[in-house]
């Protein structure tokens, strides 16, 4: 199995668009009562690092009901998945 790309545009471009993400996907959590991942940190310390290409940020996923894309439809961001060659 590949993994795939989901491609989230950010609702502002730079480094205050990376943390509204981050403080949009705890809210997601928290509201929904999943628990936070182990590897949480590392997540967050992931998006920080991440280029934004022309304001999407791109995040590999394993499949299409990922909690991640759950999140961007309910959180209303635009996205994409596309998959890697």
């Amino acid at each position: 199995m590949f993994h795939k790309k989901l491609k989230i545009k950010l609702k502002e471009k730079g480094k205050e668009g990376r943390i509204l993400f981050l403080k949009d996907y705890l809210d997601y959590l928290l509201r929904n009562d999943r628990p936070l991942p182990p590897d949480f940190p590392t997540f967050a310390r992931e998006i920080m690092g991440l280029d934004d290409r022309r304001g999407f940020i791109h995040i590999r996923i394993w499949h299409e009901k990922s909690e991640l894309v759950e999140f961007a439809r309910e959180m209303d961001y635009e996205y994409r998945i596309d998959h890697y060659d």
